[in-house]
């Protein structure tokens, strides 16, 4: 009995019976950097905006990214940090803002570890101008690495209308979203806004939310140009040093 258990232990430290368990060497840290602006359809588009997208205030961790006054007032769980990083895609930012076909939503530049799927966070999104306390964008981007470093969207564009002009055409208020009840809980001051957006004053409800699900596989280093009829998505990933 004595000798079984001799060459047991001695079969384990020579790897025998042991599970080497293989780290991805891709897990590590990436600088990451997110464009998304607002377009119009193409003549073909079959994809329509639809109904106002309800999003309920979060029950899992997330990591909010950039100044997020409405994800704010829906999340109450505490986020894992990451690192602001000066943005590079400069050029192409003011590109957008120039031209009369597309309009900037959201620029942000970051660092941050990136793990396997099953391990990676959602990084939630908005941006745009703010109608009574709610984003024109809202949503999550969910990014991880194996071979491939993957993104999933999640986003919304949202339209609005004008209470008032919506219940002096004798019309039933449309069903509040989460971001309204929340928004209805504090003011919203100018100066927590995102840069580059706006604070509309009045009564606003969403009319109609325009999706953007898309999951895609991409190589770091280079940039990668997402496409849907109401939005697009510039987005870099670098290895970080």
């Amino acid at each position: 009995m004595r000798l079984l258990v001799l060459l047991l232990a001695s079969w384990v430290a020579s790897g025998v019976f042991a599970t080497e368990v293989k780290s991805n060497p891709n897990e590590r840290d990436y600088i990451i950097e997110v464009l998304i602006f607002a377009q119009q359809p193409g003549a073909g588009a079959t994809e329509l905006s639809g109904r106002p997208h309800i999003y309920l205030p979060l029950e899992q961790t997330a990591l909010k990214i950039g100044t997020a006054p409405a994800w704010t007032r829906l999340s109450r769980v505490t986020s894992r940090s990451y690192w602001p990083q000066k943005t590079k895609l400069n050029r192409e930012a003011t590109a957008l803002n120039r031209s009369e076909d597309y309009r900037l939503l959201f620029h942000e530049a970051w660092r941050m570890g990136l793990v396997a799927e099953p391990k990676s966070l959602p990084l939630l999104i908005e941006g745009g101008d703010y109608y009574a306390g709610m984003p024109e964008l809202q949503g999550k981007l969910k990014l991880s690495v194996a071979r491939y470093l993957h993104l999933e969207t999640d986003l919304f564009l949202n339209t609005f209308e004008s209470t008032a002009n919506h219940l002096s055409n004798n019309k039933k208020p449309l069903i509040k979203t989460a971001s309204q009840f929340a928004a209805g809980s504090q003011a919203l001051e100018a100066s927590a806004l995102p840069k580059g957006s706006n604070l509309i004053e009045g009564i606003f409800q969403v009319k109609s939310s325009a999706g953007m699900h898309q999951h895609r596989r991409m190589r770091s280093n280079e940039l990668h140009f997402i496409d849907s009829p109401y939005l697009g998505l510039l987005i870099k990933i670098d290895r970080a040093p």
